[in-house]
């Protein structure tokens, strides 16, 4: 008999033990959820991840056997105290005895994961060659996890303003623990030009190779450096520019000005083309933040 792999999506692994999630925070860079396993032995077909995934259980002593297995290695891990941590396309399967109680599932946007990791010169692409891996529990990344199981717990009632610096500290804890380092390049000084001119610039109209020349670098030289020092492209540095901009826009100004207005503003073409990148990176539609909690 041949068991199909399926693809892991989180309201529909397990629907009966979800107890809360995190969706009244309103962050698209990481969804928790929180969930009670029951007793009985149950096991999993192989699922495949689309997200970064860490499971956390808050006890120190899980009461029974939960075993997760890499379906490419054949590597098991047992569920314990210290959270287990898997990279988008890991193909996995989870058995468990006896292992009732609450435990979080944080599910991390890939794109959010990069840039955590890039921010803190460490390089993303490592991120995906963890496949599955047990992450060493300290106490910063313990508090955080209570933290945000309280705050999901409870209803988010402190809303994203509490649970999205949150997210980013635990996400910062983690790479730091999975990822690696990045080659050290040194500060380059005409690169740090170019990036003082992408976030004091990025509302106007702007070529590549107008930073590049602002830069002093020709354009193979300018986006080779560029990379080289912070870790993505000089494209996507600069739509994040002008994606953080247009959310902070949204934020304090969206409920009595336009998404077209502001996405002008911000240095997109029209609102479609700020939807279709905001919902990319974050996760979720710029309409997603004028909604009440």
């Amino acid at each position: 008999m041949i068991i199909v792999p399926r693809a892991y999506v989180p309201d529909e692994w397990l629907p009966r033990t979800i107890r809360h999630t995190s969706d009244r925070a309103r962050f698209g860079g990481m969804r928790m959820l929180v969930r009670e396993i029951p007793v009985a032995q149950q096991a999993e077909v192989p699922g495949i991840l689309s997200q970064f995934w860490m499971g956390y259980r808050p006890t120190p002593q899980e009461p029974g056997r939960m075993v997760f297995t890499c379906q490419r290695t054949g590597r098991a891990f047992r569920a314990e105290h210290n959270p287990m941590f898997m990279a988008p396309s890991t193909l996995y399967s989870v058995e468990w005895q006896e292992a009732e109680g609450l435990v979080a599932d944080f599910n991390f946007h890939p794109s959010f994961l990069e840039e955590v990791a890039a921010s803190l010169h460490l390089d993303p692409g490592s991120l995906y060659q963890t496949g599955m891996q047990k992450v060493s529990i300290d106490e910063p990344l313990e508090s955080l996890c209570r933290l945000l199981m309280q705050e999901v717990v409870q209803g988010c009632p402190h809303g994203s303003a509490f649970f999205e610096p949150l997210s980013r500290a635990l996400a910062a804890a983690l790479v730091r623990r999975v990822a690696v380092a990045r080659p050290a390049v040194g500060r380059d000084r005409r690169i740090e030009r170019a990036v003082r001119l992408f976030e004091q610039q990025h509302p106007k109209t702007m070529s590549m190779e107008e930073a590049a020349e602002a830069a002093g670098l020709s354009r193979y030289q300018f986006f080779r450096r560029f990379r080289a020092a912070v870790g993505i492209s000089p494209h996507q540095y600069l739509l994040r520019c002008r994606l953080d901009h247009a959310r902070q826009l949204i934020l304090s100004e969206g409920q009595r000005r336009s998404l077209a207005d502001i996405a002008t503003e911000a240095g997109f073409y029209d609102q479609a083309h700020l939807c279709r990148h905001f919902r990319r990176i974050f996760g979720y539609s710029p309409g997603h933040l004028l909604r009440p909690h």
